[in-house]
């Protein structure tokens, strides 16, 4: 009687113990996931003081401040419109710029306008323009979408601007679609600007389509570069994996730059881990974020 109980005991533990590590496994995969959704939401407001000229050309004393943000997709973003234009008023922000992939896929939503048409409308009502550039997704949006949106869209060209009583060049190149990327060069009377030139681009791999000049960065045709796309990886996995097999940038493969400040093949810039999320609204290792970019020029 007695061996019989400890067989029963000993086949009813062979069968629950299995279970119950099934059972951990699945929460603890559930907790993970949660993880991840609500770092998705956890949206960085990352502030940068930034000199990108040498002191000899420097203006003492003159300093604008930009906002900056990237990479929203439609409903990607889990923070609103207005705690977005919120951040960029609370830091005195004298102009915002938008860096590509408003939307997200076929066919364009409302949800895909409606960042930038809420985030336009409010700092409008400051005196505040946004500018923009097209994305690898926001080709499927025309040049009226823009201006529907009250943003102001720069493709392969470039405005001079003046803010806070400094002077200086904006310009802003165009992303193609996905595969062989078609790369525009910067107009020539923006390099030949006399004074600080902000290229606004979507995609780091830009520097690619430059020269490499790294032995002669004075010979940039820009000062500083606001890119976005990379998503830090969104779920960024040890050694850059998610590059190695799933996608083909070459910053990120090759020159293991994510996202933050960079000085690769003589240019210098900053690349957003942007504030919305790409295929699902999840982020390991590469919180989402906002720029307050204060440049000293």
């Amino acid at each position: 009687m007695e061996k019989s109980l400890i067989l029963h005991f000993s086949y009813q533990l062979s069968i629950s113990m299995p279970l119950k590590v099934l059972g951990i496994l699945v929460l603890l995969g559930i907790l993970f996931i949660l993880f991840m959704v609500i770092s998705a939401a956890m949206v960085k407001v990352d502030i940068q003081d930034i000199s990108p000229i040498s002191d000899d050309k420097r203006m003492k004393g003159s300093t604008i401040t930009l906002g900056f943000f990237s990479d929203t997709h439609g409903f990607g973003c889990l923070r609103s419109p207005k705690w977005i234009t919120k951040m960029f008023l609370k830091h005195n922000c004298q102009a915002v710029l938008f860096g590509g992939d408003c939307v997200h896929k076929k066919p364009v939503r409302y949800s895909d306008k409606r960042m930038l048409t809420e985030v336009s409308a409010a700092l409008k009502q400051s005196g505040i323009d946004l500018y923009a550039v097209y994305g690898n997704h926001d080709w499927r949006l025309s040049e009226s979408d823009y201006k529907e949106m009250g943003t102001i869209l720069l493709k392969d060209d470039f405005r001079v601007l003046t803010l806070n009583g400094s002077e200086f060049a904006l310009c802003g190149v165009a992303d193609s679609e996905r595969g062989q990327r078609q790369w525009h060069m910067v107009p020539s009377n923006f390099t030949e600007y006399q004074g600080f030139r902000l290229l606004l681009v979507h995609n780091p791999d830009y520097v690619y389509a430059l020269p490499d000049l790294t032995d002669h960065p004075e010979d940039s045709p820009f000062d500083y570069m606001l890119a976005g796309h990379l998503h830090g990886g969104q779920v960024h996995l040890p050694g850059n994996l998610e590059f190695t097999f799933f996608r083909e940038d070459r910053i990120a493969r090759e020159a293991g730059i994510l996202g933050g400040r960079f000085n690769f093949r003589g240019y210098q810039g900053l690349i957003s881990k942007g504030a919305g999320n790409g295929f699902l609204p999840i982020r390991l290792m590469a919180r989402p974020e906002i720029h307050i970019l204060r440049f000293h020029i």
